[in-house]
């Protein structure tokens, strides 16, 4: 039972995109053109995506369809930090694109599933899923296509080269990871890496927090509780003693100075090439990491804090993928797309360079990080996991880019503690779920 817990739990990967022609005509539906792709008519089909998803193994799909299929997918890549306020301008304006990539289920908070997305449940393809509670609503129709059936764990990402060189064991205690650092500071290695890209930040309070909790119970209970007006971030400060702790990463010099103005690529190469020896992160990244530098010595190993009494391993419980606009008028061409991604011929090559927890059987999820595989291994064994916090706050998820994301990394330069975030953050809540007219507030 545990086992068929976990896996709806934890498995997958984290990452995706495709980057075809940019258009900046992505916003409304394409229709089909009268081009000749060898002897088939060429169909087009408008999609938005998230820059830090153009990946190789979905342009190579992209790529698979338009030779065999003549279905020719025209992109916009949207900066992350811009995606959800471009994407909700789009569809409230009735210029959705035909595909919608976004985290599902996190997507239906914030784009109305009923009223802008096609309801997919009766695809053949919804029959052979292995986690179907990913892409379903609370109405019970699904309304997304997954790539993964789960994002896969977290924790901090080490560059193994690194720790061999200068004598360093994977630290078992906060102190020993306080030491692993000043060293690698003397050193004049960067102990930590974080890119100016607010979703990176943000790993390490939507881990922490759920370990500070201390179980998934817990963090369950924490969120019923923050959305219904029981209960204010304020208390609860061990969320705020995650919160100093990574701050006081800043204070001691352990980041790179330049965390305002990195951008993700950067500090992936500089994980990779020794310039930096950590980053949270997660298998997803890591899989980045390996599509792009195949012959780096990446691992990973659970953070030894002290706000961790249970050594509590997270996942994020969603999956990257698609939904198709409900008004496309070309949601027949979407849909094909759906039928012909969910066999192994395509499915197999997202996974290249990119391993993970596929959403179909027979789909080659390639081969996982031993380190990420053991960790995986051990909660699988001892039920001893957790959702990140942002999956169980999913009515107010699309405050987190603009709000408390920004926070995490604007705070060190202007002096916020874990207390001043979480009384600025709580205010914003109150304000958002008033205007939502959730119950209770």
């Amino acid at each position: 039972m545990k086992k068929k817990k976990l896996l709806k739990v934890l498995s997958g990967v984290c990452v995706v995109t495709m980057s075809l022609v940019m258009l900046s005509g992505c916003g409304g539906n394409s229709t089909d053109s009268d081009g000749q792709t060898g002897k088939q008519e060429t169909r087009k089909v408008s999609a938005m995506v998230q820059q830090s998803r153009n990946y190789k193994g979905l342009q190579k799909m992209v790529d698979k369809l338009e030779e065999e299929e003549g279905i020719v997918i025209d992109m916009q890549i949207v900066p992350d930090d811009q995606y959800v306020n471009l994407l909700q301008m789009k569809v409230n304006s009735g210029e959705a694109p035909d595909m919608i990539d976004y985290n599902l289920p996190y997507l239906f908070e914030t784009v109305n599933p009923e009223e802008h997305l096609a309801d997919l449940s009766g695809e053949e393809w919804t029959n052979e899923l292995l986690n179907p509670d990913l892409v379903t609503y609370e109405d019970g129709k699904i309304y997304g296509f997954p790539f993964q059936s789960g994002s896969g764990i977290t924790g901090m990402l080490y560059n193994k080269t690194v720790f061999e060189e200068n004598n360093l064991e994977i630290p078992t205690t906060s102190a020993e990871f306080d030491e692993v650092c000043t060293v690698l500071k003397e050193k004049g290695i960067s102990p930590l890496l974080l890119p100016s890209d607010t979703w990176v930040p943000q790993i390490w309070m939507s881990s922490g927090w759920a370990q500070a909790l201390g179980s998934m119970e817990a963090t369950k209970e924490f969120a019923e509780k923050i959305q219904s007006n029981q209960a204010k971030l304020t208390d609860y400060p061990e969320l705020a003693e995650v919160i100093d702790n990574y701050l006081n990463m800043f204070e001691k010099g352990y980041f790179n100075e330049d965390y305002l103005t990195a951008s993700y690529d950067d500090i992936l190469e500089r994980l990779v090439n020794g310039e930096g020896a950590m980053m949270m992160g997660s298998m997803g990244i890591m899989s980045t990491i390996k599509g792009t530098f195949p012959d780096a010595q990446i691992g990973m190993f659970n953070c030894p804090f002290d706000f961790d009494k249970n050594d509590l391993v997270v996942s994020g419980q969603f999956t990257i993928g698609f939904a198709a606009s409900k008004d496309s008028k070309n949601l027949d061409t979407v849909k094909e797309i759906f039928d012909l991604w969910s066999t192994p011929e395509y499915a197999d090559l997202w996974f290249e360079g990119n391993a993970g927890f596929p959403a179909f059987d027979g789909v080659n999820g390639g081969e996982v990080n031993p380190e990420v595989k053991a960790m995986y291994d051990e909660a699988l064994e001892s039920g001893n996991y957790s959702g990140e916090t942002n999956n169980y706050l999913l009515l107010i998820d699309t405050l987190n880019p603009t709000k408390l994301w920004i926070y995490y990394l604007d705070a060190p330069a202007k002096g916020m503690t874990g207390m001043d975030i979480l009384e600025t953050y709580q205010k914003d809540i109150e304000q958002f779920m008033k205007e939502k007219q959730v119950e209770g507030f």
